[in-house]
């Protein structure tokens, strides 16, 4: 009994094993996996743009990093889906010079409004998000004997933001007798905590490490201002090193 469960144990692997292997167009036979379970990171630049350069959220670039866990599936030879869970860091230094219009007595901020005080000090604002969610892609590859070659994905990326604050830092220009008062770092209710995020991502693997640009838009407001009410959306494209 023991020869037979094992002997048809093996024969059931075996039949698993052939059922996820593809043929490729040469005079070999490559067993490849339709499935995959990854871990990733992504790292790169972005250049922003919207209607929002009069808003002191304003922002002219950012970076970015993505933390992916996918599982992906080969649904055809050109095809592949994937989703999983995927962590996010945002960073984006304001084009303003800001200062925040006041606190709640939780220590929430009620908005950014534009510095009011004439100074010669050199300002460093920030804005800082990380999402938690869950993206879901769908990826085409042109030549798919060869899928580091060339990929064009769809995505969708559905986040909460589990980290949100904004960052000023007033540095005075030596010599003008300015005081410095610091850094100052608040937990921003003006950043919106979900984000819906659609991109389309141009990538290439040949070197053993992807890069590419994606072109991404947030569906959400990126912002609302909690004493105006103004929202302001979020597009840009990413450079990926």
């Amino acid at each position: 009994m023991k020869r037979i469960i094992l002997t048809l144990t093996l024969i059931g692997m075996a039949l698993c094993a052939h059922a996820q292997c593809d043929t490729v167009p040469d005079t070999t036979q490559s067993c490849k996996p339709r499935f995959s379970l990854t871990l990733g990171v992504a790292g790169g630049a972005s250049l922003l743009f919207g209607g929002n350069s009069q808003s002191p959220y304003y922002s002219k670039y950012g970076f970015t990093l993505h933390l992916p866990l996918m599982a992906r599936w080969d649904l055809a030879p050109h095809w592949r889906f994937g989703a999983g869970l995927r962590y996010d860091f945002t960073w984006n230094p304001l084009y303003y010079n800001v200062a925040f219009s006041g606190t709640h007595s939780n220590g929430d901020d009620r908005g950014l409004q534009f510095l009011q005080t004439p100074t010669t000090a050199t300002q460093k604002a920030h804005t800082f998000t990380s999402h938690l969610g869950l993206p879901v892609e769908l990826t085409w590859y042109p030549m798919a004997h060869n899928k580091k070659a060339l990929g064009l994905t769809l995505d969708l990326f559905v986040g909460y933001a589990v980290v949100r604050y904004i960052t000023i830092d007033n540095i005075p220009t030596p010599g003008t007798g300015e005081r410095n008062y610091g850094l100052e770092r608040i937990h921003s209710t003006a950043i919106q905590p979900w984000k819906v995020e659609v991109g389309l991502t141009l990538s290439t693997d040949l070197i053993g490490l992807t890069h590419g640009v994606r072109l991404f838009t947030n569906l959400l407001p990126t912002y609302q201002d909690p004493a105006t009410g103004d929202k302001i959306y979020t597009s840009g494209i990413t450079l990926f090193l």
